[in-house]
């Protein structure tokens, strides 16, 4: 009696169109297969083909070096291999819900192209799920951190340009102290530094793999899991057999850094945007950057602002989706964990690197209005902590005492509708008089000194102050910084390339029939 669901392959192989469902009688339904199958497969042939031509190549070397298989069924399914990799996904055909997955439509072509004697040993220690997911997510984080880096050394070029440029900076969204555009910036700079320090953490615990776990118990054969990971470029493999098939906290912490890094650009986002209105007027993106009214003709808008927030919510919204997809899933392999997870991962890496862009561009095309600024600054009262710290300096009067005074000093100015460039002497010791009961030994020319802008940034030479010598000093520490995380994404992208090599080097040596190397 014929198996069921067999038709003939090549010579005298057989093809088994049912893969893996020999346990079930009947062939998946049209809306199991519409919701769930199609879209899996569909998925994953986008984002998964080459990673599991590459863990297909390594795990065959690893069997052929480890003695499970002959050299010769090693080198026949390599060849299988490189035939399904030169038809590219277009080779894979149309979905088809007899092979029900994508990995085992992949195991179909190859039985296929070599027999179900050859294709068949491709299994041996094999289960689901695979580090596929993981081998992209590395590739993606590499790239986010890339364009991050992208934006931050933009920001540095600015923030050098602008490193004199004074501005008012604001505590409750209220005048509080003067710095400059380049200390902002550098501030921001550290701030996204940060957030790749996060991305980075997480392409750490990314970068594990989980192959030969068997489906939770590891395998009766002899596996050689260390060097199926080194032959796939990954840092070393997850240990405990159980955990390599049930965890996907390595997503949560993906998403979770992408969103930390979202929020970080929103924040940017949201003063840039606020400092685009024509009520503040300190800076003005590109035209090609910015948007119109198909009502109101007088507007520039400041759209890719918009957008970034946006983006930046969603990225929450997308941890928080993946959280709550293993929030209540047992510790075990299940769908939550394998695929479920990572729609909402994949999804955020998208939004983030063209946000990154995005972002990047358009602060590249911004033009600073210095001399706005700097009368915004000049009208405020954020000087008045430096007119406190004269007096202070000046008197025997408490640090605290100057501050009354000069609190005293701003609520007499603003009755008067004074602002900080009319306040002379006389007013000063109005308000002396009233808290302290004297007048000060401070002139006009004293008060207005300790109230100039551009004084006050240079008075405020702390490390990471905005005075020249401090803010010149935290530029080179945040470019070291950048070029530190540049130069750790290119050696982890040489490392994987490098790793690529080797794997083919290996395939080559086993379909040239050369002695397997010895196995780690």
């Amino acid at each position: 009696m014929a198996a069921r669901g067999h038709t003939t392959g090549p010579g005298e192989d057989v093809i088994d169109e049912r893969i893996s469902r020999e346990r079930l009688e009947a062939p998946p339904g049209d809306v199991y297969t519409e919701t769930i199958l199609r879209p899996s497969y569909e998925f994953m042939l986008e984002h998964y083909f080459d990673a599991l031509v590459q863990t297909n190549k390594a795990w065959t070397v690893m069997l052929v070096e480890a003695r499970v298989i002959d050299r010769a069924v090693g080198a026949a399914l390599l060849q299988a291999i490189a035939r399904v990799e030169a038809g590219g996904r277009e080779g894979m055909g149309p979905f088809n819900p007899a092979y029900e997955y994508f990995y085992s439509t992949m195991e179909h072509r190859l039985t296929a192209a070599a027999g179900e004697q050859v294709a068949g040993e491709i299994n041996i220690g094999r289960t689901r799920p695979e580090p596929l997911a993981r081998i992209v997510a590395r590739e993606r984080l590499l790239t986010v951190i890339e364009d991050l880096g992208e934006l931050r050394a933009t920001l540095l070029e600015i923030g050098e340009r602008e490193a004199a440029t004074v501005m008012p900076q604001w505590t409750h969204f209220q005048h509080a102290q003067v710095s400059t555009v380049g200390h902002y910036l550098v501030g921001m700079a550290d701030a996204l530094g940060r957030d790749a320090e996060r991305l980075f953490a997480a392409y750490a615990r990314v970068n594990q793999c989980t192959l030969g776990c068997g489906a939770l118990a590891g395998s009766s054969y002899p596996l050689d899991r260390e060097l199926v990971a080194e032959l796939l470029g990954f840092d070393g493999f997850r240990e405990n057999t159980i955990d390599c098939v049930s965890s996907a906290d390595h997503m949560l912490e993906t998403t979770a850094a992408m969103a930390n890094m979202m929020v970080t650009l929103s924040r940017f986002c949201e003063d840039l945007y606020i400092w685009h209105t024509e009520e503040f007027d300190f800076v003005a993106i590109s035209d090609e950057f910015a948007g119109s009214s198909s009502m109101m003709p007088q507007k520039k808008n400041a759209y890719p602002f918009e957008h970034v927030r946006a983006r930046a919510a969603h990225a929450v919204g997308e941890m928080v989706s993946a959280f709550g997809t293993l929030h209540n899933a047992n510790f075990q392999d299940v769908k939550d964990v394998e695929e479920e997870v990572v729609f909402p991962t994949f999804r955020s890496f998208d939004e983030a690197s063209r946000s990154l862009r995005l972002l990047a561009g358009t602060i590249a095309s911004m033009e600073v209005k210095r001399d706005n600024m700097l009368e915004r600054a000049k009208r405020g009262f954020a000087s008045c902590t430096e007119l406190a710290a004269v007096i202070h300096r000046g008197t025997d009067l408490s640090y605290r005492t100057a501050h009354r005074i000069v609190g005293n000093l701003v609520l007499r100015a603003f009755k008067a509708g004074r602002g900080a460039p009319e306040i002379d002497a006389a007013l000063l010791n109005e308000s002396a008089r009233e808290v302290a009961g004297r007048e000060l030994e401070l002139d006009d020319e004293a008060v207005r000194a300790a109230l100039d802008p551009a004084a006050f940034v240079a008075a405020h030479d702390v490390p990471g102050g905005p005075a020249p010598a401090a803010l010149s000093a935290s530029f080179e520490r945040a470019r070291s910084a950048l070029e530190a995380h540049l130069r750790r994404a290119a050696t982890a992208r040489t490392a994987l390339a490098e790793a690529r090599g080797e794997l083919e080097r290996r395939v080559g040596a086993v379909c040239a029939g050369e002695r397997p190397a010895a196995t780690s």
